[in-house]
């Protein structure tokens, strides 16, 4: 999804100049939030490995909604914990929307 929104012909951009005044403050958040997730500039933890020194800077995430890799998490914890509140069946139907203006 992210090169979808962010890639070259910068389509995320072009909607906002289009349909800037139509979107909610809450969705051009999440996206702005969701573009920058993963970016080293943005900070990281450091990693070193005691037995062979080896060092990892891991990235910090956004933990937004819209975001295809933090999302998942929650999604699954969602799920699980939907699981614990309805009742037990073998099927259950779930429909997410998305905003008719993306």
């Amino acid at each position: 999804m992210r090169r979808i929104f962010f890639d070259k012909h910068q389509h995320w951009e072009a909607f906002k100049r289009k349909h800037g005044a139509k979107i909610r403050p809450i969705v051009i958040k999440e996206v702005e939030k969701f573009r920058d997730c993963g970016n080293i500039k943005n900070g990281f933890k450091l990693f070193v490995c005691e037995g062979c020194h080896d060092v990892r800077k891991v990235p910090y995430r956004c933990k937004g909604r819209f975001c295809t890799t933090c999302s998942v998490g929650e999604s699954e914890e969602w799920s699980r914990l939907l699981t614990e509140d309805v009742l037990q069946v073998n099927h259950r139907h779930v429909i997410f929307t998305i905003d008719e203006g993306l």
